[in-house]
């Protein structure tokens, strides 16, 4: 007991001594208590520290809960509708002369082979010829190459069974090809269906089945002259999808002829589209291949000539001159000089 709480006891009176002492013994025993809880409180009374936090427990902010939903896988493309057997082709009859040549057979073969319709192994038994008669006559090139093999004749009446019974070969690897654009929309986030989505040749055309006279020895008569064949190049590449590779490339499947290019590389397809001239480039393979490309096209999305085209008929009424590119000379008199329109015409004034 301090000496300033004794003191107090002395001074004073006989009750108030009481009180003090009952208050110093009180207080003596509760800090006494309260030590000996701090050392044995059972854990769970909320006494200490510990408890406290248990019993209440600190309030955080709320979390976003955890997106499981998952993207769906693209939907499967249909299988290529299977091709007819051999017994719903038996009682089919085709009489005639072959009407078509040899380039366009080996397309419709191809064109089955690159659908997975069928296998090359397969396609010969149903031909009944041998696998390498069919894969001789798939490296001819030209319209009337490649008719000593037994493969053009019999090949030529089974596709036209497929016809007769309504059956139409899937366009090349149509399948595979919705297929990755559809994992490719999946992927890109925030990117357009028109980006997504993709086309065989930029147009989604398939324009093999259009016949032009003369392509076999590459002498179809052209109606249109290079600013206008630049025009419309310019308008195609524009479109989604549309590559200058795959342009190159489309427009070099046009040729036929002996004078086949080997290759049409994109720098060429620059170089004539920098040109400027209703004659300039004339003689590039460019000119003559995207013409026919743009031709066949036009037929098939059955577009009516424009008239400009009817004007070039009747001003070429065989072509236009593909062998002049502009650049020869001219003997004129003196103040006169040689003068282009716009349809290639060159008149001297």
């Amino acid at each position: 007991m301090s000496n300033s709480r004794l003191g107090v006891l002395r001074d004073a009176p006989e009750a108030a001594r009481n009180n003090a002492l009952s208050s110093a013994y009180l207080g003596n025993g509760l800090n006494t208590l309260t030590a000996a809880n701090k050392e044995n409180v059972p854990t769970g009374t909320g006494s200490s520290p510990t408890d406290k936090a248990a019993l209440h427990p600190a309030v955080t902010p709320s979390q976003p809960a955890p997106n499981n939903r998952k993207r769906k896988a693209p939907a499967t493309p249909p299988a290529p509708r299977p091709l007819p057997t051999a017994d719903e082709l038996e009682d089919v009859i085709i009489e005639g002369p072959l009407t078509d040549n040899c380039d366009q057979v080996r397309r419709k073969i191809n064109r089955a082979l690159d659908a997975g319709i069928i296998t090359k192994t397969a396609l010969a038994g149903e031909l009944g010829v041998s696998v390498k008669s069919l894969s001789g006559f798939l490296r001819e090139h030209g319209a009337y190459k490649g008719q000593g093999y037994s493969s053009y004749p019999a090949a030529w009446e089974y596709f036209k069974k497929l016809e007769a019974v309504g059956y139409k070969i899937p366009n090349k690897t149509s399948a595979t090809k919705k297929q990755k654009t559809d994992s490719a929309a999946g992927s890109a986030a925030g990117s357009s269906s028109a980006q997504a989505a993709g086309a065989s040749n930029g147009a989604g055309v398939d324009i093999s089945d259009v016949y032009l006279e003369g392509e076999e020895t590459d002498d179809v008569p052209v109606y249109d002259t290079c600013d206008e064949i630049r025009r419309k190049i310019d308008a195609y590449l524009k479109k989604p999808g549309v590559t200058m590779a795959q342009f190159c490339r489309d427009i070099h499947a046009q040729f036929h002829g002996i004078n086949r290019p080997a290759n049409i590389h994109t720098s060429q397809l620059s170089r004539f589209r920098g040109m400027k001239g209703a004659r300039a480039g004339a003689t590039s393979s460019v000119f003559y291949g995207a013409y026919v490309f743009f031709e066949k096209l036009r037929i098939k999305e059955k577009k009516p000539m424009t008239k400009h085209r009817q004007d070039m008929e009747e001003i070429w009424p065989g072509g236009f001159d593909r062998t002049d590119d502009g650049r020869k000379g001219y003997i004129c008199f003196a103040g006169e000089r040689p003068y282009m329109d716009h349809y290639g015409r060159i008149t001297i004034q």
